[in-house]
C-alpha cells in the first residue's frame, strides 16, 4: 500500500517533519514534493489503453496537450517531459517536468480549449519555480509554508497570464473556472491554504496577461518600420 499525502495540518505535526523527510532520500527528498504534500495528493496515473479515443486524442502526438506543450516550451525555454494522463486532479508537475493532465477533467472541459491551454499554463508556470532544494524548513511555521504554497501558485497564475495572451487565448474561461471552483468550496465551507483567494488569482491572471500585450505593443512600436517590415532585431542589439 502506498501512501500518497500526509494530512500533517490535520494531526498538528510540527514543521520539523519536512526537514526530516528532506533528509531521505527518493522522492520525499526534493522541494517539489514538499509542494505537493502541503497542496493535493500525488495523481495516479492511468494507463493510456484504457483511455477512450476522444480522451486519448488529447494526448496523441497531434493532440492538443502536445500542442500546448510545444508552444509553452518556446516561451519558457523548458521542453517539459512526459504528458501523462492520471486520475485525482485538474492537472499538476512532478519533479521532471513531467505533467499530469485528469481524464475526468478532460472529459468534462474538452471541448474547451481556452480552459485547457490555462490550466496547462498554470502548471508549466510550476516548471519556472526557483524554490530551492534541501533546505531544512523546520524553522518555519504551518502559516510560512502555507505562505510559500501560495506565492508559488501566484506564480504560476502569472506565468499562466503571460502565456495565455502569447498563445492567442483569453484568460477569462480559466478565471470562470476558478471561480465556480471558489463557489463550490464556499458552499461546502472548506478552507483552502494553497491558493490566495479567488479575486486576488483573477487579478494577477488578468494583470499579466495585460502587461504582456503591453510589452508586446511596446515592442512592435519600437522595432516596426513604416512599411511594415521592421529592422532585424540582432542588428539592433548587436550595435548597442
Amino acid at each position: 500500500m502506498v501512501i500518497e499525502k500526509i494530512h500533517a495540518g490535520l494531526t498538528n505535526l510540527p514543521p520539523a517533519w519536512i526537514s526530516r523527510a528532506v533528509s531521505r532520500g527518493g522522492t520525499m527528498a526534493n522541494a517539489q514534493e514538499i509542494r505537493k504534500i502541503l497542496g493535493e495528493p500525488l495523481p495516479e496515473v492511468v494507463d493510456p489503453s484504457t483511455l477512450s479515443p476522444e480522451i486519448a486524442g488529447f494526448f496523441g502526438a497531434r493532440g492538443l496537450l502536445e500542442r500546448l506543450r510545444k508552444k509553452l516550451s518556446i516561451f519558457s525555454r523548458k521542453k517539459g517531459g512526459k504528458i501523462i494522463p492520471a486520475k485525482n486532479t485538474i492537472a499538476s508537475v512532478d519533479e521532471d517536468d513531467n505533467l499530469y493532465v485528469g481524464v475526468d477533467f478532460l472529459a468534462q472541459h474538452g471541448d474547451d480549449e481556452e480552459l485547457i491551454a490555462g490550466i496547462v499554463a498554470h502548471e508549466w508556470g510550476h516548471m519556472m519555480s526557483d524554490l530551492p532544494k534541501g533546505v531544512d524548513w523546520s524553522h518555519l511555521t504551518w502559516d510560512q509554508l502555507h505562505a510559500i504554497r501560495r506565492d508559488e501558485e501566484g506564480d504560476a497564475d502569472a506565468f499562466a497570464g503571460r502565456a495565455m495572451f502569447l498563445m492567442g487565448y483569453s484568460v477569462e474561461p480559466m478565471v470562470e473556472f476558478l471561480s465556480s471552483m471558489d463557489r463550490r468550496k464556499k458552499d461546502k465551507n472548506l478552507p483552502c491554504h494553497k491558493y490566495h483567494n479567488f479575486a486576488t488569482r483573477a487579478a494577477i491572471i488578468r494583470e499579466s496577461f495585460e502587461a504582456e500585450e503591453r510589452a508586446m505593443k511596446t515592442a512592435k512600436r519600437i522595432f516596426a518600420s513604416k512599411d511594415g517590415t521592421g529592422p532585424k532585431v540582432g542588428r539592433i542589439i548587436g550595435a548597442g
